[in-house]
């Protein structure tokens, strides 16, 4: 004979679960919030821990924006803001990132400008346009060469927004935007670049800007470059310094006849691009050596890099600048060295320098690279 279960068999299993669940309770965005209230940087980690609701991992990241001295905190902010799958947790935290310092923050912030969600990515820039100088030499690398074409053309962007009112910034920043509007695959990084030489007012750039405008595949760049060169105007004609190019020194150490030539074809080169680009008048090499011949005659030295007298120069009328430079040698590298002086006081014009590095089999290469940075950076 079969018996029925008796309804006390069920009750005491049953109220353990309730008392079990009522020990347990899940934490809530109200518990969350009172952490944060309480500064309570433990309890609001352990929350993180123990929840699976992405209302409260977002109330946890809200928290824990307002206490950048818990160390523990902002590395689960750095994490999470480049690795959460929830975008609304991702753009939580990476808007707490705006709120903090140290370690790991501007390099999450600049990985979250390649987030493939525009609201992540728009949070990142405001956050890292808020870092102010810190995050200036990440974004010159982001710029010059983060994987991800999104964050190189915001990184652009940015820079170039702090560098109109950042001088030292900008004399840096030049370089990168000339290479980058000439050579980067996406378009976007270029026409970001190519922006950037308008608002910055280089005036080196227009030959540069030029070529884009007739050439780039993209209609984008093509446009862009139209407008910066509106942007630049046209060079003006009265004030323009007019320029002499002299040989570059040899200081190798060599007698080598090749390194003579090379030296020699150097002010050739820089004298032909200086006179495309715009940016100056340039002596023609005739004038430039009958000067030389008329000094050597009444006993004068032409400026070669080690003797004052520049001013010579003025006497023939012909120039009011100088470029000059040296061919240097350390072991196996060799380095370029371009400047320009002011005729008349001797004085160097600041930012004008250039320089570059590489093997002796590279100097082509490096003639075409210091023309490029020395015309980009030139500002009369």
């Amino acid at each position: 004979m079969s018996s029925k279960p008796c309804w006390k068999h069920w009750l005491v299993p049953l109220l353990v679960v309730v008392v079990t669940a009522a020990g347990c309770a899940a934490v809530t965005v109200q518990d969350v919030r009172h952490m944060g209230r309480e500064k309570d940087a433990e309890s609001l980690l352990e929350a993180w821990e123990e929840t699976d609701q992405d209302s409260v991992r977002i109330a946890v990241l809200q928290a824990l924006a307002s206490l950048p001295a818990c160390e523990a905190g902002r590395r689960l902010v750095v994490r999470q803001a480049v690795s959460n799958p929830c975008v609304d947790v991702r753009l939580e935290a990476v808007r707490a990132l705006g709120r903090q310092e140290g370690e790991g923050v501007v390099d999450a912030l600049i990985e979250a400008l390649a987030d493939p969600y525009p609201s992540v990515r728009e949070v990142a820039r405001a956050g890292l346009a808020g870092k102010s100088r810190l995050a200036h030499p990440a974004l010159l690398a982001g710029a010059a060469g983060h994987a991800n074409h999104l964050a190189r053309a915001s990184a652009i962007e940015l820079l170039v927004s702090a560098a109109r009112s950042n001088p030292d910034l900008a004399s840096g920043l030049l370089e990168i935007l000339s290479q980058s509007a000439r050579t980067d695959d996406a378009p976007g990084v270029r026409e970001a670049a190519v922006a950037g030489l308008g608002k910055l007012g280089a005036g080196g750039a227009r030959l540069l800007l030029r070529e884009l405008e007739r050439s780039d595949p993209d209609a984008g760049v093509r446009m862009s470059a139209a407008r910066s060169l509106r942007r630049l105007g046209k060079p003006p004609a009265a004030g323009m310094p007019v320029v002499a190019v002299l040989p570059l020194k040899n200081d190798t150490g060599l007698g080598d006849p090749a390194i003579g030539r090379f030296c020699e074809q150097m002010a050739d080169y820089l004298a032909a691009r200086l006179s495309e680009s715009g940016v100056c008048k340039v002596v023609d090499r005739s004038r430039m050596e009958q000067a030389r011949d008329e000094m050597r005659k009444i006993g004068q030295r032409m400026y070669d890099g080690n003797t004052p007298n520049a001013p010579s120069l003025g006497y023939f009328k012909m120039a009011n600048q100088l470029v000059y430079g040296s061919l240097q040698r350390n072991d196996l590298a060799y380095t370029i060295v371009l400047n320009r002086m002011r005729v008349e006081t001797l004085e160097m014009i600041p930012g004008a320098a250039a320089t570059v590095s590489g093997y002796r089999a590279d100097l082509e290469q490096l003639k075409v690279k210091v023309a490029d940075r020395f015309i980009t950076n030139f500002q009369p």
